[in-house]
């Protein structure tokens, strides 16, 4: 193999070691620049400018020359951060400027639901109609007769019936809110375990070297989660980043198998600790997490 074209001057001290490690990774494989471009998706030109200084490679093509040198990716890309950081030269196309800011990025706020608005009470009293006054309500008086007892004129229902009504009323409407309650998925007592285990990440997974994420063991129905997804049949393998890995390395941390950092990046480490449970559990020992290993992984 012929010998690697001294970096250019301009290269500072962490790009230079990002390159100088991609080198030595290229070596390891036995691929040449046409081979490489083969089993990668970059063309054997960008592999060249990539390796010879000239141009900073994207992290995905950092990650698909690592594994096809069976290296850490988590360790390559830190280093890929590194560089971009300080890289002089050309940047890949849509690359972000450098954060020198030095803050981390805060939390999202969890998206809440609407709150449907509570129906208005029914007031304690109905109001009864007037019926107007009209000479044929007024019992008609014969001259010469002798005045004989009154009838009872109509007159307006009693308060107290009116009382009554109102309060059945309220007590239908306190009922109906009961049930509606109990009903509604994720509200009251029935819906609270449901609404306590569907805390799952909604934004779309975006990997990023630096960050890792917490888990939150819990049980529900019997099955063991960690609050990122509850799929039992996502396919992983290595160069996978999602919030199903996010979930599988919480939950190989949680039996004991432990991986090094909860990042959503399924590397080499994440594929060994999926040996070790395939293993332990009389699974095909493959280090490709499928339905056999999502069940042996939520018992």
């Amino acid at each position: 193999m012929a010998p690697w074209k001294a970096l250019p001057e301009h290269l500072d001290p962490q790009a230079g070691r990002l390159v100088d490690r991609l080198r030595r990774l290229k070596d390891a494989t036995g691929l040449s620049f046409t081979a490489l471009a083969a089993r990668t998706s970059y063309s054997r030109s960008s592999w060249e400018r990539y390796l010879n200084g000239r141009k900073l490679p994207p992290a995905d093509a950092v990650t698909e020359l690592a594994a096809l040198a069976g290296a850490d990716p988590d360790r390559m890309l830190a280093l890929h951060t590194l560089a971009a950081q300080t890289w002089t030269g050309p940047q890949p196309k849509g690359a972000a400027a450098p954060d020198t800011s030095g803050a981390a990025p805060g939390p999202e706020e969890p998206a809440t639901e609407p709150v449907p608005e509570a129906a208005p009470e029914p007031t304690s009293e109905a109001a009864a109609p007037v019926e107007p006054d009209t000479p044929d309500s007024v019992p008609p008086v014969l001259i010469g007769e002798p005045d004989g007892p009154a009838k009872p004129a109509r007159g307006r229902p009693a308060r107290r019936t009116l009382l009554a009504a109102g309060g059945a009323l309220v007590v239908v409407a306190a009922a109906l809110a009961v049930v509606l309650t109990l009903v509604l998925p994720g509200r009251g007592s029935a819906g609270a375990g449901e609404e306590e285990h569907r805390r799952v990440a909604a934004e779309e997974f975006v990997f990023k070297p630096d960050r890792t994420y917490d888990c939150d063991i819990h049980r529900f129905q019997g099955r063991l989660y960690a609050g990122h997804s509850d799929t039992e049949e996502a396919l992983l393998q290595q160069i996978s980043t999602t919030w199903d890995v996010v979930e599988a390395q919480c939950l190989l941390e949680h039996r004991g198998h432990r991986i090094g950092g909860i990042d959503g990046a399924y590397g080499p480490a994440t594929e060994r600790a999926v040996k070790r449970l395939q293993d332990k559990e009389g699974l095909v020992v493959d280090g490709i997490m499928g339905p056999h290993t999502w069940e042996a992984l939520r018992r």
